[in-house]
């Protein structure tokens, strides 16, 4: 016990001594820092949204402190709170984020909105099958065929959905891909693992000619951050699904983008990352209680022509992201972007609905017979298309019924003067009848102009 005693003593004297050769720090001196107004609206602008190594510049800095010191110290204590992004064992780097106050706030109300029984997703339910919730789901396939280097018409891929027979490899593509996304409340029930990815990647391409399609240009990353292997890759991705054990900060939202970021920057699969990462994204939304989140954004790219207004902002984001300040990876701007995205794209779906709403209303009051709200989303496509041609196998696939409950629904609008039927082929189509096409075109017309117009102004600021 003596003993220990004196090598306590020893050591205690050593470290009081080298103590005293190294300069010290006032308590005071810190806390006057820690106090400084410029610093604390420095704290301040990184909690509550998205401050980046260049908007120091908008900051007049206390006296004696660079931009580059600043920066330091606000990382510094930025990595006293951070979450790690799941460890590549082929990196040395972190990777990191932080549940800043914006963050957690924002991530809480996009949950608590798109939740299963929320307000708006008991209308995506009883507005299933419309055009204007299908044209979401349409336009994300378009924007995640873009990702991957493949360019399509959007009229082309509502013709797929609809039914239309592929005649080209992108063609099966997209077809497999609506067919896949129609399997994603069983795949729903299922663990998120190996197989279930690579069931995903060989259900898209079955039928399709690989050969005939683009490959992928993956965006430059820092040299720090190279592309792990597949199987490293697959292994975190199954690790980031599981809820077991994983951070309580990270939640249904920030998982998503969090797997669905792996997916879009690296080669998890030979081919078709940004398709397969859209499907699991879906996959898991209807695992964790979401409804299928087909008004989230498969991903920002400012070179594309509908990108926001404020794209120059956007872009900065994903650079700031991307450079390791030596500190690692912060990933921090990058989630937060993306949660004020979905929240853009929740609300431009919460007005689609409301116009659709409306819609429906008017073809009550002005269609004295009872139809049925599947019957009401043929009329409300007829608002939108007049001259539509209506085939009994899309509407079945939307809604999931059966043949003969989809055939019905047709057969009653017949019966009730609204629609002709036609031979196409071997099978029957039907047309909005003449008499009705004037009225349809009236009725929905400015319904559809306002929703339209409405829609396409949405643009997020990042501040």
């Amino acid at each position: 016990m003596v003993r220990g005693s004196k090598d306590r003593e020893a050591r205690g004297g050593a470290a009081a001594e080298n103590a005293a050769e190294r300069p010290q720090l006032a308590v005071d001196d810190v806390v006057a820092f820690m106090s400084h107004p410029v610093f604390y609206e420095l704290r301040t602008a990184v909690d509550v949204g998205i401050l980046l190594f260049d908007d120091l510049d908008r900051f007049e800095l206390p006296a004696g402190y660079s931009k580059e010191d600043m920066w330091r110290i606000l990382f510094s204590i930025r990595k006293q709170a951070a979450v790690y992004i799941p460890e590549d064992p082929e990196r040395e780097v972190d990777m990191w984020m932080v549940t800043t106050s914006s963050l957690s706030f924002n991530s809480e109300m996009l949950e608590v909105r798109s939740k299963v029984d929320s307000s708006l997703e008991r209308s995506l339910r009883e507005m299933q099958g419309s055009p204007f919730v299908t044209r979401f789901i349409e336009r994300t396939l378009v924007g995640g065929l873009l990702a991957e280097g493949i360019v399509a018409d959007e009229d082309r891929v509502h013709e797929l959905f609809t039914g239309a027979a592929p005649a080209n490899s992108v063609d099966q593509l997209i077809a497999n891909y609506f067919w896949l996304s129609n399997e994603c409340d069983n795949l729903a029930r299922r663990e998120v693992t190996h197989g279930l990815i690579e069931n995903l990647y060989y259900g898209l391409i079955e039928g399709v000619d690989v050969d005939e399609l683009p490959e992928r240009v993956l965006a430059p990353l820092d040299p720090q951050l190279p592309p792990p292997q597949s199987q490293v890759l697959m292994d975190l991705v199954c690790t980031r699904a599981r809820e077991v054990g994983d951070d309580m900060r990270f939640g249904p939202v920030l998982r998503i983008i969090n797997i669905t970021w792996f997916f879009r920057y690296f080669n998890v699969l030979p081919q078709l990352n940004v398709l397969v990462g859209l499907l699991l994204r879906n996959i898991l939304a209807l695992k964790w209680g979401l409804p299928v989140l087909s008004w989230l954004p498969e991903g920002f790219d400012p070179s594309l022509p509908d990108a926001p207004v404020d794209a120059r902002r956007h872009q900065a984001v994903f650079e700031h992201w991307s450079t390791d300040y030596g500190f690692g990876f912060d990933f921090t701007p990058y989630f937060e972007l993306n949660l004020r995205l979905y929240l853009r794209e929740l609300e431009r779906l919460a007005v689609s609905i409301t116009y659709l709403e409306q819609l429906n209303e008017q073809i009550e009051r002005i269609f004295e017979s009872h139809i049925n709200p599947r019957q009401k989303s043929i009329l409300a496509a007829l608002c939108r298309e007049p001259g539509a041609i209506l085939r009994i196998a899309p509407h079945q696939r939307t809604f999931r019924i059966a043949y003969g409950t989809a055939r019905a629904d047709f057969l009653g609008l017949e019966r009730e003067g609204y629609l002709v039927r036609e031979q196409e082929g071997r099978a029957f189509v039907f047309r909005a009848h003449p008499d009705l096409q004037g009225k349809i075109v009236q009725l929905g017309a400015a319904v559809v102009d306002s929703a339209e117009a409405t829609l396409g102004s949405g643009a997020v600021v990042v501040s």
